[in-house]
């Protein structure tokens, strides 16, 4: 319920946003046109994959990585590189869960979220996980480190999960920063991106009532 929450939070602050910039209220412009002038650079790119890797091997969450890379990048080119980071980045936490030590290990195994997945670690679970809001990487990460999942269908599953979520994440952040001068507020290319994450949050919960109880 607090992912849901936090996603139509999200839903409700982007859309304030696009009506406050339209509105005069608010001028995003010049921050996105600053911040994309860095776009074409490689090293900004690989930056972003180094960083998150690093974030989610350490459970720390990159949801602030996926903010800026949709400010500066293309709903296209930002999904491509925060799949990359959640791909590399899950693939080093389920090795470094490997050489955590037994008393970490089995504090962790403790927790609801490592039942849920010791229940669900199949290629279709683990897709539903990676989608679900608010559900965290880490727990999924370390938990199919230590379950030993299959590689092959964790990382599949993990791309398939960031590439889905990291394209409605990233074309709602983008549409709020990059509004045309001259377009209308209500529009299908503004509102797409905010209907889907509202969509994709209630699809979460039904998910995660019928599979995945408490």
């Amino acid at each position: 319920m607090k992912g849901i929450l936090k996603v139509l939070f999200l839903t409700a602050l982007l859309a304030a946003g696009i009506y406050s910039q339209k509105t005069g209220l608010l001028d995003l412009s010049s921050a996105a046109t600053w911040a994309e002038q860095y776009s074409h650079s490689l090293w900004l790119a690989l930056l972003s994959v180094a960083v998150q890797l690093i974030m989610y091997m350490l459970a720390f969450p990159g949801s602030i990585i996926m903010w800026s890379l949709g400010v500066i990048y293309q709903p296209w080119a930002a999904t491509i590189l925060v799949t990359a980071g959640g791909v590399t980045g899950g693939v080093a936490a389920y090795y470094f869960a490997l050489f955590m030590s037994s008393s970490w290990t089995a504090k962790f195994s403790s927790s609801k979220a490592f039942t849920v997945l010791q229940r669900n670690s199949g290629f279709l679970q683990l897709c539903a996980l990676r989608c679900l809001p608010g559900f965290p990487h880490s727990f999924i990460n370390y938990s199919s480190g230590i379950l030993r999942v299959s590689l092959f269908p964790f990382i599949m599953s993990t791309a398939l999960g960031f590439a889905v979520k990291g394209f409605i994440y990233c074309s709602a952040i983008y549409t709020a920063f990059h509004l045309e001068e001259n377009e209308a507020v209500i529009s299908i290319s503004n509102l797409w991106p905010l209907a889907a994450l509202v969509l994709f949050s209630l699809l979460g919960a039904a998910i995660q009532k019928k599979y995945f109880p408490a």
